[in-house]
């Protein structure tokens, strides 16, 4: 499975979960989990057309879906790991701005991909007080091979918030690193953001071109 598709994956996996389960009966990061699957789903399914034909429309749904969820503070200093630790404020402020619009647009690639699937709970290994757990899943799709999907969530100003999720093993989180790890080494950490701008930016143009013609 190629790097870019296990992205894709990734955040479709991460919230496009199904109706199945019985939120009462799930602990609470995997409630949420289940609530805001419940919610994309509906949307999905009844704007199918309009997600093919209005980007615009997609990249806010992504942004809507992604923003509240997961904690990209915490998941840019772990991209980064020690090039985040000796990154300046400014540098820091720009690198998770640039970052998160990078994963909304890879949100909006896997919705226009959505179709649906099951997905099944391992019973949750949690005691009463932690404030960080791993949410192990199944996720089971017609004609393919079940999947192993693992998502690692935190509290954060009260709230479960996602920071990471393993697919078939890989983290997310270790396959970014490693690629920015590389361009951090051959432009240091000023290339990096303005690599990411640079192809933030190329997208917002082709939207915005797709649009006007």
């Amino acid at each position: 499975m190629s790097l870019a598709r296990r992205r894709i994956i990734f955040v479709l996996l991460l919230v496009c979960l199904p109706f199945t389960a019985v939120a009462e009966e799930l602990a609470g990061p995997q409630q949420v989990i289940q609530r805001i699957s419940d919610e994309l789903q509906v949307v999905l399914m009844e704007n199918q057309a309009r997600m093919q034909e209005d980007p615009a429309f997609v990249y806010q749904l992504a942004n809507d879906v992604l923003l509240p969820h997961v904690d990209f503070h915490r998941v840019s200093s772990l991209v980064l790991g020690k090039y985040w630790r000796r990154a300046t404020a400014e540098q820091k402020k720009a690198f998770s701005r640039e970052f998160q619009r990078l994963l909304v647009r890879t949100y909006a690639t896997a919705f226009r991909e959505f179709q649906g699937w099951e997905i099944s709970y391992a019973p949750l290994r949690m005691s009463e007080g932690d404030s960080d757990v791993s949410v192990h899943t199944q996720v089971k799709r017609a004609g393919a091979a079940p999947v192993e999907v693992v998502y690692r969530m935190h509290i954060r100003d009260g709230d479960w918030k996602a920071y990471d999720v393993k697919i078939e093993g890989i983290s997310l989180v270790t396959n970014y690193r490693s690629s920015f790890a590389k361009e951090v080494r051959r432009k240091g950490m000023q290339g990096l953001i303005q690599r990411i701008t640079e192809l933030n930016d190329s997208r917002v143009k082709q939207v915005a071109d797709k649009g006007a013609s």
